[in-house]
């Protein structure tokens, strides 16, 4: 039974590998709109442009601690979301009130920036980092699936030896493997997020995110392999 769900879980895991792949060219494609993209004017499609929408500050909210959150709610026409979730207290959501009247940045579905008196914020609404979420997601998914698949395939072809004398080692081994090597996802998408940052480098932070992940497989398997040496030493 647990060889057939872990077997199960890994075709999961590795068609959800290949959904994320697939979106990344789209996602590239909309960041490189979003860069590119200019104010309204009445020769532009709206869908394409940055609009301006005035909006009235409702309230605003700082949670969190160590990793806060900064909520702007507004009040508006059509096209005003009902709140903004901002990247950073300045420059402008510590100076913003109830009452105030700001301008809201929109372009397509997104809210992308909050103005007012010339300062401008933005917000977390946006199509960038898309890309590299996309292949850090399909990463994290390959990894894991794969254990899933080598969980899967000893439940089932060894059970009886399995039920017998235990799991066998490498269920620990491949499973620290696959744990880290998902954890190695975050240090490649920061180095990717760093990439893809300018206009016209929008392919970059994906691959870059690729590269380095790649690169830090075999480090992983190493620092592993050591740790079970230690532990096997005594």
């Amino acid at each position: 039974m647990w060889g057939v769900g872990s077997l199960l879980g890994a075709l999961f895991l590795l068609v959800a590998t290949a959904g994320f792949a697939a979106s990344i060219p789209e996602a590239v494609s909309t960041v490189r709109d979003f860069r590119s993209a200019e104010p309204c004017t009445d020769r532009t499609a709206p869908a394409d442009c940055l609009r301006s929408i005035t909006a009235t500050v409702r309230s605003t909210e700082r949670t969190g601690g160590r990793n806060p959150k900064y909520t702007v709610r507004l009040d508006g026409p059509a096209g005003v979301p009902h709140e903004m979730e901002m990247e950073a207290e300045g420059p402008l959501f510590e100076l913003l009130k109830p009452g105030d009247e700001v301008t809201v940045t929109r372009w397509r579905d997104y809210a992308t920036a909050l103005g007012r008196d010339g300062v401008t914020q933005q917000s977390d609404d946006s199509p960038e980092s898309e890309p590299e979420w996309q292949a850090g997601l399909a990463a994290v998914c390959l990894v894991l699936g794969c254990y899933l698949f080598y969980l899967g395939g000893v439940l089932l072809t060894r059970a009886r030896e399995v039920a017998a004398n235990g799991p066998p080692r490498g269920f620990w081994f491949f499973g620290m493997c696959a744990l880290w090597g998902a954890l190695a996802a975050i240090p490649a998408g920061v180095a990717g997020a760093f990439a893809s940052s300018g206009r016209g480098h929008e392919d970059w932070g994906w691959l870059v995110l690729v590269v380095v992940w790649i690169v830090l497989l075999p480090a992983v398997y190493v620092g592993v392999r050591w740790r079970e040496g230690r532990r096997a030493a005594p």
